[in-house]
């Protein structure tokens, strides 16, 4: 075969497109010693799949795929290989459940961690409190402008009813400024 004939089974190949038969030839092309320099990336990974397929396939595999695929609608679950085939790991569990004063032990310690972060947190705007809060003019003007329309959202309430007393004391004290020359009389 050519190169280019390679080079073509090789994109074919990546794309999904070949037959098993051409991948065999590209496999066999590759255990060759005499391939171009520019085709080693694509050899040293025919050869690595080569020996992944010269690995025997366990003779019990159709076993454990069936039974994978009868447990897959059940809701208590088999186990997928058998006990005899499984291999034996260490578990440790605990023979009892903790005692109430390791969980109260893991709250207080968890409490203390929140409490923690926040003193450091008091601490560090204590120790800054000119901090930078905006990074240009513009955006302090902005949040300064905010904060301004807020105060006067909420004082305005209190604005109108003051002003509201400011007029009523001034029409008693116009009132008792007429009356006045009579009461001392």
């Amino acid at each position: 075969m050519t190169i280019e004939q390679i080079k073509s089974l090789l994109s074919r190949f990546y794309e999904g497109q070949t037959t098993p038969d051409e991948e065999r030839l590209l496999a066999a092309y590759f255990r060759r010693e005499d391939v171009p320099a520019e085709l080693q990336e694509d050899k040293q990974l025919f050869l690595m799949l080569a020996q992944i397929s010269d690995q025997e396939m366990p003779t019990d595999i159709a076993e454990e795929i069936t039974a994978f695929v009868n447990n897959l609608g059940q809701t208590e679950k088999q186990p997928l290989i058998p006990e005899d085939k499984q291999r034996k790991g260490i578990i440790y569990r605990l023979k009892t459940p903790p005692k109430m004063w390791y969980r109260i032990a893991a709250t207080v310690a968890i409490l203390f961690a929140i409490g923690g972060m926040f003193v450091h947190q008091q601490r560090t705007i204590a120790t800054d409190p000119f901090r930078d809060t905006c990074s240009t003019p513009e955006e302090a003007a902005d949040a300064i402008f905010y904060a301004n329309d807020i105060i006067n959202r909420s004082t305005a309430p209190f604005l109108r009813s003051t002003m509201i007393a400011t007029e009523q004391v001034n029409d008693i004290n116009e009132t008792l400024g007429k009356i006045q020359p009579y009461i001392n009389q």
